[in-house]
């Protein structure tokens, strides 16, 4: 009866020690899958999945395009994204469908109308009362409504609360695991930064800050650090309240890398909401390699406010001459490694390539290291290691980080 929590708890043990073979197996095949699909109350059956997709991620071949993690996060965030409205920016105030299943009353045989089966009290009394069942208490039993398939003929209809709780609308946890298992897709290769699915969560980021500010005074997704500061991949910091969260340059510099890559921007114009004609697979070699001399800099001040979140460290800048060389542990991000790493890990390694100089990658390689010790099972870990170290000059190293990514698992079921 608990197996979504057992899923739930396995996660984080196998992402601790890089299994990702288990991981996969409990979160994104069919028979773990089962364990917790039944587990739907704000969408946690979804979250997990969506950690499924993270382990699928982390075993296969960059760039592949045909995606087990792909087909997970289309099943279960972007139909949410759909039926409510928010990718489109449209978020609908009531459900639009029906739900298609249904509650109703059944009274058992021989149960009579005596008014003790009557007065039965409220469903809160009932549900906390030490008093015994008898066999004249109601039941209730689920069925199918008139239509088996979800509807939209809405003319005339007042949705139930099995419509409302059927297609409640995305909640902040949930986008913010949406958008970080979209930041591992296109650094995977599995899409490109281009992709229309990276517009479909900047609507649905925008939609729901701004019912956040309708019915709240304080800022917007202050009250969950994480979800503040993955939507600030794609919205600025001062509408996220992610400028709350530490000493605000983590929130800084995840909003200037989505600008640098133009996430879900396929042309200064208006952006196509489809993802079917742009490639799935982000195939350019030059993906993970340093910029120009032009935007170094750039790339440079990301890497400064995103390892500020790593040990409370204020970097000095040109903006902050006055509080350079602070050291301040509070502002240090506390989060769960699974939860904070696509923010922490790959988003710090990922820019300090784009960076290329020394500083850069020397940091970047420590975040790797790390990882290849603690996370020794994992393909993704040696993978982003070799590149790091193929960037400091040392290729006999980068081979044979790169090897023991293949001899872990990495690209299975893969040509060769």
């Amino acid at each position: 009866m608990c197996g979504g929590l057992a899923t739930w708890v396995q996660a984080y043990v196998f992402d601790a020690g890089g299994r990702t073979a288990e991981g996969i197996s409990a979160l994104a095949n069919g028979d773990g899958i089962a364990n917790y699909e039944g587990c739907g109350l704000l969408f946690f059956e979804s979250h997990l999945g969506g950690y499924g997709a993270r382990f699928a991620l982390d075993r296969e071949e960059r760039g592949r395009g045909k995606s087990q993690a792909l087909r997970l996060y289309e099943a279960n965030f972007e139909r949410v994204l759909h039926y409510s409205g928010f990718g489109e920016g449209r978020p609908w105030k009531t459900p639009q469908q029906k739900a298609p299943l249904g509650w109703i009353k059944q009274t058992p045989i021989g149960s009579g109308d005596d008014s003790a089966s009557k007065d039965k009290g409220s469903f809160l009394q009932n549900l906390f009362s030490a008093t015994n069942k008898n066999a004249n208490e109601e039941e209730y039993e689920i069925i199918l409504k008139g239509e088996n398939s979800p509807s939209r003929k809405v003319e005339g209809w007042e949705p139930t609360c099995e419509d409302v709780l059927t297609w409640i609308p995305p909640t902040p946890k949930l986008l913010s695991d949406a958008t970080l298992l979209l930041w591992r897709f296109t650094l995977n290769g599995t899409m490109s930064a281009k992709n229309g699915r990276w517009e479909n969560m900047r609507n649905a980021w925008i939609a729901l800050i701004d019912i956040e500010r309708k019915h709240r005074d304080s800022p917007p997704l202050q009250f969950c650090p994480i979800a503040s500061l993955a939507s600030s991949m794609l919205v600025d910091p001062a509408d996220t309240g992610a400028e709350y969260v530490g000493n605000g340059r983590l929130a800084r510099g995840l909003y200037k890398m989505g600008t640098l890559l133009k996430l879900g921007r396929t042309t200064d114009g208006p952006v196509e909401s489809t993802a079917i004609r742009e490639p799935i697979a982000e195939r350019d070699p030059e993906f993970w390699l340093p910029v120009n001399s032009e935007l170094q800099k750039e790339w440079k001040d990301v890497v400064d406010s995103l390892t500020s979140a790593l040990d409370g460290y204020i970097y000095p800048s040109d903006e902050e001459d006055s509080l350079a060389n602070v050291m301040d542990t509070n502002n240090r991000l506390e989060a769960w490694d699974f939860e904070a790493r696509p923010i922490l890990e790959h988003a710090i390694v990922y820019a300090s390539c784009k960076a290329g100089d020394i500083e850069s990658l020397s940091v970047a390689r420590s975040i790797c290291s790390q990882g290849v010790t603690l996370r020794a099972s994992s393909p993704e870990e040696w993978w982003r290691y070799s590149i790091v170290l193929g960037l400091l000059g040392d290729e006999i190293a980068s081979e044979d980080a790169l090897y023991t990514s293949i001899n872990v698992g990495g690209g299975q079921g893969s040509r060769a």
